[in-house]
């Protein structure tokens, strides 16, 4: 398999990371108003890049799209964008207010 390059397990999960990195942050911007959706793929495509969504944005972030974005940003401790989504989510899915993510 000449020319190929092997990714080791390592470089593999980097990658993963980066990745979802990525994603989180293009939907943080979106649901944050930084930037619409078509300005991102603008951007992204001008610069050579591909978009990564956390959600279809289409459809807007699910339920537990919105709770995986609220936990990514916990374990980045950035307790600001978890307040924000969190607000967003209680707006966007009343039933949520009670189930567990508090203030």
């Amino acid at each position: 398999m000449e020319g190929k390059k092997e990714i080791s397990e390592i470089e593999q999960m980097q990658l993963d990371a980066i990745l979802l990195d990525t994603a989180y942050n293009n939907a943080w911007m979106i649901l944050s108003g930084e930037i619409t959706f078509e300005e991102l793929i603008s951007n992204q495509f001008k610069n050579g890049g591909e978009v990564i969504m956390a959600f279809d944005p289409e459809d807007g972030p699910t339920l537990v799209e919105l709770e995986n974005i609220i936990d990514f940003y916990i374990g980045e401790e950035d307790y600001q964008r978890c307040a924000s989504i969190r607000d967003i989510m209680h707006i966007k899915y009343p039933e949520s207010i009670n189930q567990g993510i508090e203030d």
